[in-house]
């Protein structure tokens, strides 16, 4: 009876830590919010904006030293394009070990970058035009977005982890010559009990308002 039962418990422990085991090691899909409508500031500057292009230029690596630089369980060589153009961070056991992968699941980083964007310059009151060529010929800028990192990652912690978020990206208005580049850089760091689906949504939201409000501030800068 004694060696059945501690059988059971031995057998039920291990299929509750190949259960944990697994969710960790397996794939996570996510949505990070955007809003619908946009209550647009009276046009404080009347400026054209068009994003026409925005290119993601992230650097993957296997196996990296750091848990910032991303990666992509199973190796580059297996990826494809599209998982790496949704991937944004990579879930970890306690001790920091890389497991499975933190994808977008309906849009990749580039468009998502792109869709908050245009909500940014629509609220400080940019008119933002469908990219065509009569608009080009108009528009004060013609934006062009390079994507250098977009990543989030977790530390482990003994109380708590922390969650951090990074964007950085160089912004050319090929509307001006010559097109010298603006970078735009934000980080969040947040502290939480678990690196859960709900978390890697909440810091990345974070981290795009964040980046929003430093974009717009930099606009002049690149403006003819």
């Amino acid at each position: 009876g004694i060696f059945v039962k501690h059988f059971f418990l031995i057998l039920t422990f291990g299929l509750l830590i190949t259960t944990l085991s697994g969710c960790a090691a397996s794939r996570g899909l996510i949505q990070v919010p955007t809003a619908n409508q946009v209550s647009t500031q009276e046009a404080s500057n009347s400026k054209k904006v068009i994003i026409a292009l925005v290119e993601d230029e992230r650097s993957f690596q296997d196996k990296p030293p750091t848990a910032d630089i991303p990666s992509l369980k199973g190796g580059l060589a297996k990826a494809t394009a599209e998982e790496k153009a949704k991937a944004v961070a990579r879930k970890r056991n306690g001790y920091g070990k890389a497991l499975g992968d933190i994808l977008l699941e309906k849009e990749t980083v580039s468009e998502l970058l792109k869709k908050r964007t245009t909500l940014a310059l629509k609220k400080s009151g940019y008119e933002v035009l469908e990219d065509n060529a009569a608009n080009r010929a108009n528009a004060d800028l013609v934006l062009n977005i390079k994507i250098n990192k977009f990543w989030s990652w977790f530390q482990p912690g003994f109380a708590s982890i922390k969650i951090h978020s990074e964007i950085d990206t160089d912004i050319f208005n090929t509307k001006k010559s010559p097109a010298e580049p603006i970078h735009v850089y934000s980080k969040v760091v947040r502290s939480a009990q678990v690196a859960n689906g709900t978390k890697w949504i909440e810091n990345i939201d974070n981290v795009l308002n964040d980046y929003e409000a430093k974009l717009i501030s930099s606009l002049p800068k690149v403006t003819p």
